[in-house]
């Protein structure tokens, strides 16, 4: 997971994406995983699939957006969440 969030940062949607989801494959219910997945599909204009990652995220947490303060800097904290609320904005 943290090479997909290493690219996600970076703006490499496509290879966080990929990571993401073999992360996913030997770790299925980390939420975390599922919100960088959700925020990444956001950004690539995926909104179904975002929405998808949304649905199995609230399956294991009810904290979809949390507040994210732990990301230090600010850029990368705005560009998580602007994605996460994207996904979850019109999610069922």
């Amino acid at each position: 997971m943290a090479i997909g969030v290493g690219h996600f940062f970076a703006g490499r949607f496509d290879e966080a994406t990929a990571m993401l989801l073999r992360s996913l494959q030997e770790h299925s219910g980390w939420a975390p995983t599922y919100r960088f997945l959700a925020a990444c599909y956001s950004h690539m204009g995926r909104l179904d699939e975002a929405h998808d990652a949304v649905e199995r995220l609230r399956a294991i947490t009810s904290v979809v957006v949390p507040n994210a303060m732990h990301w230090r800097i600010p850029e990368h904290r705005e560009l998580f969440l602007s994605g996460l609320r994207l996904a979850a904005s019109e999610a069922p």
